[in-house]
């Protein structure tokens, strides 16, 4: 996957002219495809890999949107603790990564589950991530506890939409 192809669309919601929270959330919806099909990959934790090496992608370029200094580590941990809060709610993403090390029915179980959650985690993040940057945030002071809740309800919404 080349990043010309991931960032192909917001390149366009950006010459139209669009308010840059609309930007924002055009580049987030070019990466949901691409977090869902991080879930077909068939090696369990291979797939959880991809999939935060493309939101670290994701939030990199939300940042260089609202000029924002990308802090690689301080996005590694926020990211890894949003996910944890699905994790710890049942639906996580690394339980359908997981339950691909089961021979045959997991393999099944997780081909279907997996990118659906993963698109919905990559949706959650991104969504957060920009109203936290539309409200002069950056990745220095974003505080995961904080935004626990509302991150939960729009994986739940971005779950019940793909």
């Amino acid at each position: 996957m080349s990043e010309a192809t991931i960032d192909a669309q917001p390149e366009t919601a950006a010459q139209t002219g669009l308010p840059r929270d609309q930007q924002a959330m055009a580049l987030v919806n070019s990466y949901v495809p691409w977090a869902a099909a991080s879930g077909l990959i068939p090696v369990p934790t291979a797939d959880v890999v991809a999939l935060v090496a493309l939101q670290i992608r994701m939030l990199s370029k939300l940042g260089s949107m609202y000029d924002v200094p990308f802090m690689e580590n301080s996005v590694k941990s926020s990211v890894s603790a949003l996910i944890g809060t699905v994790v710890a709610s049942g639906a996580g993403a690394s339980i359908g990564s997981l339950i691909k090390a089961v021979p045959v029915v997991g393999t099944y179980i997780g081909f279907v589950a997996t990118p659906g959650t993963f698109a919905a985690v990559t949706y959650a993040v991104g969504r957060v991530f920009v109203t936290h940057f539309e409200s002069g945030g950056t990745f220095l002071d974003f505080d995961p506890q904080k935004t626990r809740e509302y991150f939960k309800a729009e994986f739940e919404k971005a779950k019940a939409s793909h």
